[in-house]
Order: C-alpha cells, then structure tokens, then sequence
C-alpha cells in the first residue's frame, strides 16, 4: 500500500485525515445502529458488484477501480458516475464511510486501519460452492440494510441457476476439464468447480483429487481425454502464460466443438452472475453431436 510516508500523501495531510477520521468513526459508532449507511465503500471486486446489486447508488461512495474493467466485472458497464478507489486508506478516509465492503484477502492495511479506527468493516469471504454465493449476497444485504432486496436476489438467482443447471447421473456424466493460463486447473473447493458440476459435468481436476487450483501438466491433459476443455481468456498482449493455451497439440486434440471459453467476469467472483456461466456450459455442450448430458 502506498502509505503515510512512502511516497504517497505528506505525512501531514495523512494525520490531518486519520484525525479527521477518529472524529467521524467517534460519531458513527454513537448513531443509532439499525440506520442505513448512507456512505458505502467498496474496495473488492466481488463486493463491488453486489453493492450495486443491492443498494441505491445515492448511497454508494466509492468502489473499487477493478469494477470498471470489462475483463474482470459483469458490471463494467454500471459504473459510470460512481467514484473509484484502489483501496488505499488516503482515499477512503475523507470519505468519511458508515460501512466498509471488503474482500478476505484485498487491502489488507487498510482494513486493519479502518478497524482500528472503529469503523465499521464487512469482509466476504471468497465463494467456492453456491451456497457460498447465496451467503454473501444474504451478508451484503443484511450490512446495507437491504435484507428484502437481497432475498428477493437469492430467489432470482435459484431460479436462473435451476433454469440453467443440469440433472446428471453422475457416473455417466461427461468429463471436463478446466484449462487456465500458465497451465493451472481449477478442482475441488473452488467455485469453477461448482459451476462445472452444476453444468453436469464431471471435472477433471477433482476427479483427480486436486483441491484449490495447480497446474495440470499437458501431458497429463491429453491422455486424460476430457469430453469438454474449458479454457480461461488469454492474456491480453505478448506472455509466456497464452503458450499452454496455444500449443499444437492442443489445438490438434480438441476442435472447435470441444472447446470452449466462458467470460472470466462470470465465475470470478460469487454473484449471480455465475448462473450465466452454467448456462453457457450447457449451451455448449448441446451444439456438440449426441451431447445431452
């Protein structure tokens, strides 16, 4: 993080603001605590998102610059007229937040300032399954108090998820493999995972017993023989990382009707939207001959 003395704000404007900070964390912890927080902050991606899902954007104060970015958000295209942070303490603190929107594992230090200061800070934790993704938009709306718009969010995603998902024998169900950049795969305990396997497939990697995401070796791939790759975005310009996804052998293997990309900014995150990317999965899988899993 740039911070109070390594080449961000001067020191004394950062102390002005920490002071500043103290007086208005001071006066919210004395509100009443079922008031609706009028100030919401958002320095995560996937918090970003159901923040704007779930709140009206006169109560938004800021999310975070990864929002903007059409790779990486479903909502790029929602964000004009919010203001953008990058998470960084110098920028949240004049705004003078009553709720805080974070990520488990994103800006850190200032979490842990914002909380020293008796701010008030919601962390999601990152969703691996789809009850996870259920939580989190329940947690996000219960913080901004919106609890009717988060489940009448809920209920709209069960019922785009039961539209788009497969019933499957699970033992006759066609093998999948996940296939990212610099030759990693996704298997148990991550929310591709789940994705694939509410598409009705079975996924190479957990059927391995790889937990978390690794790398899978190509060789490994081929002889593995999947029904269906499932392959991430290349990264944008020249990188080592694109090689694995372009290798001969790989295009020689799986053709086009066995190949698929489905859009980072669907399942990289717990929202809603990755009932979309269980859609696509199946829509895939029935342009490919005798494909009805």
């Amino acid at each position: 993080m740039r911070g109070a003395g390594s080449g961000g704000r001067p020191q004394g404007t950062v102390r002005a603001a920490l002071a500043a900070a103290a007086v208005a964390a001071a006066a919210f912890l004395a509100s009443p605590a079922t008031a609706k927080p009028e100030r919401i902050v958002s320095m995560n991606l996937c918090t970003d998102q159901l923040l704007m899902m779930l709140a009206d954007r006169s109560r938004i104060a800021s999310v975070s610059y990864v929002v903007a970015q059409p790779g990486a958000s479903a909502m790029a295209d929602a964000v004009a007229g919010l203001t953008l942070n990058h998470g960084l303490v110098e920028e949240v603190l004049p705004m003078e937040p009553d709720l805080v929107l974070a990520g488990t594992f994103t800006t850190r230090p200032t979490v842990f300032l914002l909380k020293r200061l008796g701010y008030r800070v919601v962390e999601l934790p990152v969703a691996s399954t789809m009850d996870d993704v259920r939580a989190n938009i329940r947690t996000v709306a219960d913080a901004v108090g919106e609890r009717e718009r988060g489940e009448a969010l809920v209920a709209a995603f069960d019922r785009d998820l039961e539209t788009a998902a497969a019933v499957t024998n699970v033992a006759e169900a066609p093998l999948a493999a996940l296939y990212w950049a610099n030759s990693f795969s996704s298997g148990r305990g991550t929310l591709a995972d789940a994705v694939v396997r509410h598409a009705g497939f079975r996924n190479l990697a957990a059927e391995w017993g790889v937990s978390g995401t690794v790398q899978l070796p190509l060789e490994s791939l081929l002889t593995a023989e999947p029904d269906l790759l499932i392959v991430g975005r290349e990264r944008v310009g020249p990188a080592l990382a694109n090689e694995s996804l372009r290798h001969p052998a790989l295009r020689r293997v799986f053709g086009d009707r066995l190949r698929v990309s489905i859009p980072d900014h669907l399942w990289i995150c717990g929202t809603p939207f990755v009932a979309e990317a269980v859609r696509r999965l199946r829509q895939a899988w029935s342009g490919v001959e005798g494909g009805t899993p």
